[in-house]
This record gives C-alpha cells, structure tokens and sequence, in this order.
C-alpha cells in the first residue's frame, strides 16, 4: 500500500510551484532595488555562480527541448532565452538576498515588501500563462493567414 503524498494533489503542487515562484521573484525585484541603491559589495566574486547557473540552464533546457522533428534555430533561440532568463532571475535573486541581509531596515518594511511580493506573484501569473500559451507565440500561422490564403 502506498503512502498518499501531498504533492501528489495537483492543487497543492500548484500552490507550492506559485508560492516558490513569487519567493524568486520577490527576492529579484529586491535585487532591482539593491541596484538602483548602488548595487551590493562583491558582486564580482558572485558573478561565477550566476554565470553557472545560466550555462546548467542551458544545457538542461536543450535536452528538454531538443526534438529532432523541430525546427532546430527555434529550438536553440528558445534555449538561448530561456538561459539568458535565467542568468537575469538568478543574478537579481541572489544580489536581493545579499542587500536583504546587509540592509534589512531597507527591505523589510511591511508596505514595501507586500508591494514587493504582489508584483512577484503578478510576474508568477503571467509567467504561468505564458509558458502555457507560448506556442501561440512561435506559431508561424495565424488564423488570418490561413483565411487570406
């Protein structure tokens, strides 16, 4: 007999997926605010893991993605963006938890941070929605194309 596992129920992953995502997210647009305050102190020995981080992207999402039977520059485009997200998310996430801990008086201020963290989980919305509907985004026809045609 196996053991139910809360994680099995597509709401509760769904609930987690949303909730880790606006965490990333909130913590990124602290890293936005880190740099329009003058960025972090050591951001160059950082930069290593965030380059790092984009290049094990890179490949994990290749072999996610690659299929022979697709259209391989959509595939290496799609790859190359979805790196370069990463690097972004990544890199602001991480300089966000650097200026959390060295400025906290700057950052946990409640109105600031439920502004923060509202625009995160906006961002996780539209994110959701997007890779959801990203093929309507790559389609090379629309419905006007073939009606005209």
């Amino acid at each position: 007999m196996r053991t139910p596992n809360w994680l099995d129920d597509p709401v509760h992953r769904a609930a987690v997926s949303v909730a880790a995502s606006t965490v990333v997210l909130t913590l990124a647009m602290v890293g936005i605010l880190a740099f329009t305050n003058g960025g972090n102190a050591g951001v160059s020995g950082r930069l290593p893991a965030y380059v790092f981080a984009a290049a094990l992207s890179f490949v994990v999402t290749l072999f996610v993605l690659d299929d022979p039977a697709a259209d391989g520059v959509q595939i290496i485009v799609a790859v190359a963006g979805i790196s370069l997200g990463v690097f972004a998310l990544v890199s602001l996430a991480g300089e966000g938890v650097v200026y959390a801990v060295e400025h906290p008086g700057d950052v946990f201020v409640p109105q600031l941070l439920l502004y923060i963290a509202a625009a995160g989980l906006v961002c996780t919305g539209v994110g959701v929605w997007g890779l959801r509907h990203w093929r309507e985004f790559t389609a090379h026809e629309t419905e006007d194309d073939d009606r005209a045609g």
